[in-house]
């Protein structure tokens, strides 16, 4: 007669299923379905982001800050409730940019990169440096906006000025920019502001303008048309321009530039930001190496709304699969949405999604409306087999 099996430890490190599952929520999913089924295991729960939605909830769920809530600017200038984590034994500050200047902050019909800012980023960053914040970490991803940072800087003390000396404060201005000057007042000095640690986090390398730019890229999703592309693609070079004439950076060819509407050019230009990717920072500092070295770990499950051929460039779910394969630890990964599955597989030791059958008819917003049950499914259908496909290894 045989024993109880041995127990195992998994460790579950997803993405968001963005606009329909956090990855707080999915993995409260996974603990469902493994107390249902009762399955011989243990679980670390790491929610993760790669620097979008999540990024706060990330280090929060974690116990490495505490949730700070206030209310800023959305896109457009209406105020909403946000929140960012707060470190006080480092004086660190964990800054979501979706949170204020998010897309789905908009509906379809009010997504216009002309006029959509990231002031509201910039009122949480301010608020954040009165509390006393030596460091600064800011996530990007899921903007909104096409302004290259300057509605952040803006709610930090800057202004941006045309030939005339008048403020510019929405991106269809930004090509007549002649200079950014800085209102003492909110923050004592541009001095300040510079010696805070910003450390910005970001899940992709395009630049600032061009084929590969933020404009071109991700421009399409907020709204850019035919009509407003050269006015915004306009405004980016010539907010280049001034940084390297004025401030002496040249962030034109900085790989990652193009982040978040290029707010990650405009906060290495005038603040001399570093750009780090986000899943490499989270795994840091939520030590995700150390867990995986530390602990005897059997699987990783991960997971994010979409897989395909394009997650082998730096998405979250194949960095965390590479990471685990370091320790010879297989990962698991599950989606909404899957293509390339023969590419992918040479990362993980099974792929699936959580759609597979899903009426052919169904639209998206419905598939989304479907994601925590069909998670579920798939994990009861697949998991004892996951189990015990590692039993002997």
């Amino acid at each position: 007669m045989s024993g109880p099996e041995p127990r195992q430890t998994w460790l579950i490190a997803p993405d968001s299923f963005k606009g329909s599952l956090s990855a707080v929520e999915f993995c409260r999913q996974v603990r469902a379905v493994r107390d249902r089924l009762k399955l011989p295991v243990d679980l670390i729960e790491r929610p993760m982001s790669d620097g979008g939605e999540g990024f706060v909830e990330a280090f929060v769920h974690a116990g490495l800050a505490e949730k700070v809530t206030l209310k800023a600017h959305d896109p457009l200038g209406r105020w909403v409730d946000v929140a960012y984590g707060w470190q006080p034994a480092t004086k660190t500050a964990f800054v979501e940019m979706a949170q204020a200047s998010g897309l789905p902050r908009l509906t379809q019909a009010e997504r216009n990169p002309l006029q959509a800012t990231s002031y509201g980023t910039g009122q949480v960053l301010a608020h954040a440096i009165h509390q006393g914040a030596q460091s600064i970490v800011l996530g990007l991803g899921g903007s909104a906006t096409n302004d290259g940072g300057m509605g952040a800087l803006r709610a930090l003390g800057f202004e941006f000025q045309n030939g005339s000396d008048e403020a510019i404060k929405t991106p269809d201005g930004l090509f007549e920019l002649e200079k950014v000057t800085f209102l003492p007042g909110l923050v004592s000095s541009v001095e300040r502001l510079q010696s805070l640690d910003w450390l910005v986090a970001c899940d992709v390398e395009n630049r600032l303008l061009g084929a590969e730019g933020a404009t071109v890229v991700f421009g399409p999703q907020k709204g850019v048309t035919a009509q407003s592309h050269p006015v915004l693609e306009s405004g980016l070079a010539r907010l280049a321009q001034v940084l390297t004439l004025q401030w002496g950076v040249e962030v034109e060819s900085l790989a990652g530039g193009g982040a978040a509407g290029g707010m990650a050019a405009g906060l290495v230009g005038v603040l001399s930001a570093r750009l780090i990717p986000g899943f490499d920072l989270l795994a840091d500092r939520l030590g995700l190496a150390d867990s995986l070295m530390s602990h005897p770990i059997k699987g990783v499950i991960t997971g994010e709304g979409q897989l395909d051929a394009q997650s082998l460039k730096g998405k979250l779910p194949v960095a965390m699969a590479k990471l685990a394969a370091q320790q010879n630890v297989p990962t698991f990964a599950l989606c909404g949405r899957l293509e390339d599955a023969e590419i992918l597989g040479q990362y993980f030791k099974g792929v699936h999604t959580i759609n597979a059958n899903a009426p052919q008819n169904e639209s998206l917003q419905e598939a989304m409306s479907q994601t925590p049950g069909r998670l579920q499914c798939q994990l009861h259908a697949l998991w004892p087999s996951w189990l015990h496909s590692l039993q002997s290894v």
